[in-house]
């Protein structure tokens, strides 16, 4: 018999305290185990107990004051979706009445003339072994699960942090441990933390740098490291003293360490990545061996993810080299072949052996001509060839460069200067074996420096110009936010006064004057209230995107929950969430003003007391696309694109109080995010507005 060791909450819900004593002395004949007793006289007291806290086990009498037993699981059914189980008890037996409540939910029906302690004990047993097994089913399950999906994660992320963290999360939940840790060796047999899913209230230690004697002075052989290591009370495990205050410090009592070994260049060996273990911290615990076996799969599952991750990150450094060679060699030939300057190679006697294109327009050499037969001093006037004799290719020779200005000659005589540099490549037994030139055209290089300097004061005195402008524009929004918070705050102050004189001479008044001016009194209020309005539906108008706004993330569905709460719609309005809303990191405040006005308005203009209203979401490419969709009295296709204009209402103001800025509002929001709004409707059929939002 498989029960909890602390002691069992039950709940007897009988109106016989007769029948309650025989319970409690069915119960109180066995020792093994401690129950906690409470009971009650009613299906309403009952209730009331449950919905404080839930107990282990029910005893539920069939016929009770105020209901019967079956009347009472569907009530509390519909209260909870989890509910504790139950034994119902009867004083005669129905097989009717037992089908019923064993559909509805009953693990047992007994009959009280043939009650005993044996019967109610193993009933009781019975129940807790059913859930027990259920238990380790589902935990099987749930294991067997995460070997699946981790492995899948290996073959599908090449993310090996995002696979670590998600296997020590996982394996926390699994194992209802206190912390789950993946522990890396240094070299040097230290490590760090890499990973770590720890309770609420533990200590952390993730990236927390430790230096394990046992490891660092090789206290642990390779084959003590290779072992799974299962301990259930650290003070009887024969560690060090050393060992046990480093596992006191994170408050450890229990652990499993499983080694997470990666195989070597050589066959049939392997050595110690680093450990997956799980801490047990409030007490000392007795590992099962089902939860060593799930370690042990997964330890094996991520050796496999980390020797792929380094596989792929050798193979990716690997080819990001072999790719900056292959970018290195096309930029250099198309310096070589594209470069506006003279780039050429000639021998130790000065004979041209290679040049690029360039050369034929420099000294311009037509295409027939073979410029390979030219020699240096063919297209070098007299005095730059005595340079590049006498000085260039000596001091190249020397020093291995040579850096100077010399001057190209054209077919027609006219002379280029240019900058020249001129490289002696040598053997390795230090021989010049060629020499390599780049010749600039001085020419074009002063033109354009010349251009450039023009440019740059240009550019300089419209930078200049652009800060006056801009610094300006910063001033006179400034000045305009100023004036748009005196001025709609000025003009509230006497619209509120109206108001509280419009009321004081309705109160004061009532009864006294005649009813159509008592009327006027009131439509004097709602025309203060739609100027109050207006006044704040244009400053909001006037803000949308020039306030700095951060992106935090947030669940939608939660968001949508509170803009509902804040509406509070009437008790006939209905509005459902689709089950699919995602999680985004986005403009919040933004995203609720949107999601307020159009729900707001759903709400504002249902022509019924009764109606519903239905959130839905669907992904796009490159964002999601939200419909807020209502059975109200829809909108006349004619007046789609008026709707969103400012000031724009289908309904006269003097029969429904509203300013028109709301939708104008949503518009801008969305258009200065670069999304969109759209709406689907017809008279009598509803309407569905559909907007765009990305991150």
């Amino acid at each position: 018999m498989v029960i909890n060791q602390y002691p069992i909450n039950i709940l007897i819900i009988e109106d016989s305290e007769e029948d309650q004593e025989v319970y409690r002395r069915c119960l109180n004949q066995q020792t093994q185990f401690d129950y906690q007793i409470t009971a009650v006289e009613s299906g309403s007291e009952g209730l009331e107990k449950l919905e404080k806290s839930l107990p282990d086990l029910i005893l539920l009498d069939y016929l009770l004051p105020d209901c019967n037993g079956l009347e009472f699981i569907d009530e509390l059914q519909s209260q909870r979706s989890r509910i504790p189980p139950i034994i119902m008890l009867t004083g005669h037996g129905s097989e009717a009445v037992a089908v019923k409540a064993m559909k509805s939910g009953v693990k047992d029906y007994l009959v009280k003339v043939n009650l005993t302690s044996d019967i109610l004990i193993n009933a009781i047993a019975n129940v807790f072994q059913q859930q027990h097994l259920r238990k380790l089913f589902t935990q099987n399950q749930q294991q067997q699960q995460l070997i699946a999906e981790t492995a899948l994660r290996i073959r599908q992320s090449l993310n090996l942090s995002e696979i670590l963290d998600t296997a020590v999360k996982e394996v926390r939940l699994l194992l209802e441990c206190d912390r789950v840790v993946i522990y890396r060796f240094a070299p040097d047999m230290s490590g760090d933390i890499v990973a770590e899913s720890v309770k609420l209230g533990q200590k952390q230690s993730l990236n927390t740098k430790i230096s394990d004697t046992c490891f660092h002075n090789g206290a642990a052989s390779p084959d003590e490291l290779g072992k799974t290591l299962t301990i259930n009370n650290i003070y009887q495990a024969g560690f060090t003293n050393c060992h046990l205050q480093l596992l006191e410090k994170f408050q450890v009592k229990a652990q499993i360490v499983v080694p997470i070994l990666l195989a070597c260049t050589s066959a049939n060996a392997s050595f110690p990545w680093g450990l997956l273990i799980a801490h047990q911290c409030d007490r000392f615990r007795q590992w099962k061996t089902d939860e060593v076996d799930l370690l042990d799969k997964l330890a094996v599952q991520l050796s496999l993810a980390i020797q792929q991750a380094e596989l792929i990150t050798n193979l990716q450094h690997e080819l990001e080299k072999r790719n900056k060679l292959e970018i290195e060699l096309a930029r250099l030939v198309k310096v070589l072949e594209a470069s506006e300057d003279y780039i050429g190679l000639a021998d130790v006697a000065g004979k041209v052996i290679w040049h690029n294109p360039r050369m034929e327009e420099i000294v311009e050499v037509s295409a027939d001509n073979d410029t390979t037969n030219l020699a240096v001093n063919d297209y070098h006037p007299a005095w730059a060839s005595r340079v590049v004799q006498n000085e260039g290719i000596p001091t190249a020779t020397a020093q291995g460069t040579w850096l100077g200005i010399s001057a190209l000659l054209t077919r027609d005589g006219k002379e280029i200067p240019v900058s020249q540099l001129i490289i002696a490549h040598k053997s390795a037994k230090g021989d010049v074996e060629y020499i390599s030139t780049v010749m600039r055209d001085l020419s074009e290089q002063i033109e354009s420096e010349k251009s450039l300097r023009e440019r740059a004061d240009e550019l300089k005195w419209v930078n200049q110009e652009l800060i006056k402008t801009a610094s300006l524009l910063k001033k006179r929004n400034q000045e305009l936010d100023r004036f748009a918070y005196v001025t709609s705050h000025d003009l509230k102050a006497p619209l509120r006064a109206i108001a509280n004189l419009a009321t004081w001479l309705g109160e004061d008044l009532e009864g006294i004057i005649p009813e159509e001016n008592q009327r006027h009194l009131q439509l004097m209020q709602s025309r203060v209230e739609r100027m109050e309005g207006l006044i704040q539906g244009l400053l909001d108008y006037s803000r949308v995107g020039r306030s700095d706004r951060s992106s935090a993330t947030v669940q939608v569905k939660d968001l949508l929950t509170k803009v509902i709460d804040f509406l509070s719609p009437p008790a006939g309005i209905e509005i459902a969430i689709a089950p699919n809303m995602p999680t985004l990191k986005t403009d919040i405040i933004s995203l609720q003003q949107v999601f307020t006005n159009l729900i707001g308005n759903a709400i504002k203009y249902h022509h019924q007391d009764q109606g519903k209203i239905e959130i839905s979401v669907q992904e796009q490419d490159n964002c999601y696309e939200f419909a807020v969709s209502d059975d109200g009295p829809g909108i006349d296709p004619i007046h789609h694109q008026r709707i969103f204009q400012i000031f724009q209402t289908l309904q006269p103001r003097d029969t429904f109080e509203s300013t028109g800025i709301g939708l104008s509002i949503v518009k801008k929001i969305l258009e200065e995010r670069g999304n969109s709004i759209r709406v689907e409707s017809k008279l009598g059929q509803g309407a569905t507005f559909y907007f765009t939002w990305d991150e």
